[in-house]
């Protein structure tokens, strides 16, 4: 079976050697028209160390990219009438859940003040 590395998938289509990179990550799972997953990882021999490189199968690649113009048409009519595009969630640091305790801890004090108010004044007015 032949396959395509992400080197040769740039020079089969003309684009930067960087570009099917970016196809990876900007056209994922989560969209209507995601790059084709990798069928294997390739390691390389005898290099000790060296990270595998994903390879791709043509046919797959070839018909998303002939589909690719129609779908970022799709895309930008998205953009263009306010729809957000899905977007991975960053991982939180230990200071944001910190901050984010924090905020929900307030959040709960503030109801509790709120009821112990509502509740004192049950007790002046009966």
């Amino acid at each position: 079976m032949y396959v395509w590395t992400r080197k040769e998938i740039a020079e089969a289509f003309g684009v930067s050697l960087t570009t099917p990179t970016y196809w990876i990550s900007h056209w994922g799972p989560e969209t209507d028209h995601p790059f084709p997953e990798p069928i294997a990882r390739l390691h390389k021999l005898p290099h000790p160390g060296g990270r595998p490189q994903l390879v791709f199968d043509p046919g797959a690649v070839q018909v998303w990219w002939a589909d690719l113009p129609k779908a970022k048409h799709r895309r930008m009519s998205k953009a263009q009438t306010g729809v957000p595009r899905p977007r991975k969630a960053l991982p939180r640091t230990p200071t944001q859940e910190a901050v984010k305790e924090l905020e929900e801890s307030m959040g709960l004090l503030v109801q509790t003040i709120n009821e112990l108010e509502s509740l004192r004044w049950q007790v002046l007015d009966g």
